[in-house]
């Protein structure tokens, strides 16, 4: 069994005394040796509560959790393979926020960026900082500051809290919030909005739905439900729809599932006689899933001992008694789902859904037709030859090759 660590003894009177006098003077070096019974964290956080500073800094900036050949397969494997900083964290034993800073700060200069300017020990200077500071005023998100000024994510946030803290003390506005306050997976989270997402988790909704319903990013939503899964599988419980790994088992009804008044089409139409990939296309289904359900609806009648009705081939007919317009729909999951929305919403009307999503979609279907190209004069096509932009050619005139005058009919004359 692991010892208990002992805890560190109370600060004295005089310990405080020799910190407040020698901390400002000699920095953490001199403090460290007036006070040798305590280690540098602790004299910097004993400093930082009593609100000491000193200009004096000996101690060199941190270096990077990622260097040398581990450092440039985390810039391979986030460039060219697309891999999370949570993954090559866990790839290289690190934290998310330690691969962040190294891969981050490494390729600020690979990217053409110029670091924030620092002194001999890594220490920002006063350029570097207002280069910060201009970075926060103007919202940009953390992660992006990182890649342009080659710093920290501490040491941002840290710039951040100072400068608010600045600005709050003079009465100025306070700093607009990262991202223009948008919900990006490096966004501050209420516990509210995590409540609601747990909720919606719970009720069997899918990541990008809950994303669109709450606002939060796709990210912070898959964060939290891997998290609501390893907190089920500790009691013994899984997610609905989901097996105890997390992986979805069952899907929820949604507008990218085929509806029962779509399916109710489909067999109608093949009741009539009508072909399936044609039900598929009157239904604004896949022929796939159509197939699928002519099977089924196969072996039910085979049940009630009924057969299908034979298939009736459109043939020779009048245009105007058969709808042969059945590819009205653009080709995409957008324009699909829009049209199952309003098949819902007007209750189940094919020809009213049809109805609507055409009119929500002519906008932006419609060509807008280009004006015809204006002939050239004469005169402007001579200028534009003399300057290069035209050039003569040869207008020969094709016609049929005289037999008569090729080598095979020479060769039949003479003989």
């Amino acid at each position: 069994m692991r010892p208990r660590a002992t805890r560190a003894p109370s600060w004295t009177s005089e310990e405080i005394a020799i910190l407040i006098d020698v901390y400002p003077r000699e920095g953490i070096n001199g403090a460290a040796d007036a006070l040798p019974e305590r280690s540098w964290g602790a004299i910097q956080n004993m400093a930082h509560k009593l609100g000491v500073r000193s200009a004096l800094v000996d101690m060199p900036a941190p270096a990077a959790k990622l260097d040398g050949d581990d450092l440039e397969e985390a810039i391979t494997l986030r460039e060219r393979d697309g891999w999370s900083f949570e993954a090559i964290g866990k790839r290289f034993d690190v934290c998310e926020t330690a691969a962040q800073n190294a891969v981050l700060i490494a390729l600020c200069p690979r990217k053409g960026y110029r670091p924030a300017e620092r002194d001999d020990n890594g220490r920002l200077l006063p350029e570097g900082v207002e280069r910060l500071r201009e970075m926060l005023r103007q919202g940009r998100k953390a992660v992006d500051i990182s890649l342009r000024l080659g710093l920290s994510a501490a040491r941002i946030a840290k710039e951040r809290r100072d400068y608010n803290a600045d600005l709050k003390a003079r009465g100025k506005r306070q700093l607009p919030p990262p991202g223009g306050g948008e919900r990006y997976s490096g966004a501050k989270v209420p516990k509210d909005v995590y409540v609601q997402v747990d909720a919606l988790l719970m009720a069997g909704h899918g990541a990008p739905r809950i994303a669109a319903i709450t606002g939060v990013s796709k990210t912070h939503v898959q964060r939290r439900r891997r998290k609501l899964i390893a907190r089920l599988a500790r009691k013994g419980e899984c997610l609905p729809g989901c097996d105890a790994s997390g992986k979805r088992i069952a899907y929820k009804d949604s507008l990218a599932s085929v509806s029962d008044a779509q399916k109710a089409i489909v067999r109608a139409e093949l009741m009539k006689g009508t072909p399936v990939a044609r039900a598929a296309k009157i239904a604004v289904i896949g022929s796939s899933f159509a197939y699928a359900l002519r099977d089924e609806l196969k072996v039910e009648l085979e049940r009630q001992g009924k057969a299908l009705p034979p298939i009736k081939r459109l043939g020779r007919v009048k245009a105007e008694a058969v709808d042969r317009q059945l590819d009205w729909l653009p080709k995409g999951k957008k324009n699909l789902i829009l049209y199952r929305r309003f098949l819902a919403e007007c209750g189940n009307d094919p020809v009213e859904a049809k109805r609507r999503t055409v009119a929500e979609l002519m906008p932006r279907t419609v060509a807008v037709p280009r004006p015809p190209a204006r002939q050239m004069t004469f005169e402007e096509k001579l200028a534009a030859i003399e300057a290069g932009q035209l050039r003569v050619i040869a207008n020969v005139p094709l016609r049929r090759p005289d037999y008569a005058g090729t080598l095979g009919g020479v060769a039949t004359g003479a003989l």
